[in-house]
């Protein structure tokens, strides 16, 4: 391959061929370059106090026993165990974002008009 000082117009046609076939080198050796594979997640089951240690506020067994009483965190009963998947507890921590004064505020409002507009109906 000729170097920069000496390309001519009439080279230009073999030096393309020649970095046309070089890329397609390259291309084969990035293709059989592999990563490696991603690990699946398996759901990881927590018992009580796993879940008490994972959660950020470190509650207590009897907070989280009134949780599941209510039904205010996704659990599953075993006989006479509960078990948490992992998974299912971090889709709840995220999804538990406070809202605000106003976002209250309104949603209050929005409320109140629905039962009077329904009131108004009968």
């Amino acid at each position: 391959m000729p170097t920069n000082e000496n390309i001519t117009f009439d080279a230009m046609p073999g030096m393309m061929a020649s970095i046309l076939e070089r890329l397609g080198v390259i291309e084969a050796k990035v293709d059989h370059l592999t990563l490696p594979p991603v690990l699946e997640k398996k759901d990881v089951w927590l018992n009580l106090k796993g879940l008490c240690d994972y959660l950020p506020s470190h509650p207590a067994e009897q907070t989280v026993y009134g949780w599941t009483s209510t039904h205010f965190i996704p659990f599953h009963k075993k006989g006479k165990n509960i078990a948490f998947l992992k998974s299912e507890i971090d889709e709840w921590l995220c999804q538990g974002k406070s809202k605000s004064h106003f976002d209250l505020q309104q949603e209050a409002k929005d409320f109140v008009n629905r039962k009077n507009n329904n009131r108004s109906k009968l």
